[in-house]
């Protein structure tokens, strides 16, 4: 892709903490404390980071300003995800946006990714496209589901953040067919896709397939691959999330097999411009966390070829 002198790259390149094993509902590794995250997000020569867990970096803005900017970063975004199709259960989540949408606006982040709570019975199902969708939300819940995207959009507009939603492996909307479902459900005009290209691949699909689907659709981009051969093998054992993750179906960067030349040529042809965060989901005790250090910054070498 080409770059531009004279202005800001048209992609930019950031990390999250979850390359080190840090994850919602997962307890911290000890041996990966902010401060050496963002160091080692730093030393592998990213801009930005998103947020990881709230609480896990500094929770208070200025204190949360000056980590990141001692180590030249950016605050890019934060990952929220709550239970949209429980009616019930939205209070409960605005606050939670609410709340995170505070800090990292007034972090400086433009940005909030949204995404539906992982469940137990949607986890269990994990990877298995057939089995996952027999489990999709009934239609009264896609309606509340969808009533729930419009708040989070509209709470987060208070903070002049966006709102991209991010189609999550073990949740209601991890297939193909449920992310469609979604996209033509909320106008394009009031948000857009957070595309994971290793959740993709994982929930059954073809990233670049999806962008021909939807040109333009991408507002936010995860940049994340997959081993195929583990990919295949959880299936077989019927692996949660979790255990698919401690699997080490998420590959570092390159060497999986999503095609990532196919996925930027095509974000290039329909003019997107914004971030570009490098994950690699890994839990403690997992394949992939002996080295999250050494797998960034290579992630970040093999990224260049490409022109970001």
């Amino acid at each position: 892709m080409a770059t531009h002198p004279t202005s800001a790259p048209a992609i930019q390149v950031a990390s999250a903490p979850v390359s080190w094993g840090i994850m919602e509902s997962v307890e911290t590794p000890a041996d990966y404390p902010y401060t050496r995250v963002l160091d080692e997000i730093a030393q592998a020569g990213f801009a930005g980071t998103e947020l990881g867990p709230y609480g896990y970096l500094p929770a208070e803005p200025k204190r949360l300003r000056q980590e990141l900017q001692q180590r030249k970063l950016v605050l890019c975004s934060a990952f929220v995800a709550i239970a949209l199709g429980d009616a019930g259960a939205l209070a409960e989540g605005l606050a939670q946006v609410r709340r995170t949408a505070q800090l990292i606006s007034a972090a400086g982040a433009k940005q909030l990714v949204l995404s539906d709570e992982i469940t137990e019975a949607r986890s269990a199902v994990a990877g298995r496209r057939d089995e996952a969708n027999r489990l999709s939300w009934t239609d009264a819940e896609w309606k509340t589901a969808i009533g729930a995207v419009r708040a989070v959009i509209e709470a987060c507009r208070g903070f002049g953040l966006r709102v991209a939603f991010h189609h999550h492996v073990g949740t209601h909307v991890e297939t193909p067919e449920e992310i469609a479902r979604l996209l033509t459900s909320v106008p394009a005009t009031d948000f857009g896709l957070c595309l994971d290209t290793g959740h993709y691949y994982y929930g059954g699909g073809d990233p670049a397939e999806l962008l021909r689907q939807f040109p333009g659709s991408v507002q936010w981009l995860h940049l994340k691959d997959v081993d195929a051969a583990r990919l295949a093998e959880a299936r077989e054992r019927q692996l949660d999330f979790h255990a698919g993750v401690r699997h080490g179906v998420f590959a570092p960067l390159g060497q999986g097999a999503v095609d990532f030349a196919g996925v930027l040529a095509l974000l290039q042809q329909q003019g997107y411009r914004g971030w570009a965060v490098v994950e690699q989901d890994v839990l403690p005790g997992g394949a992939g966390m002996q080295a999250p250090a050494v797998n960034a910054t290579a992630a970040r070498a093999y990224l260049r070829q490409f022109g970001i």
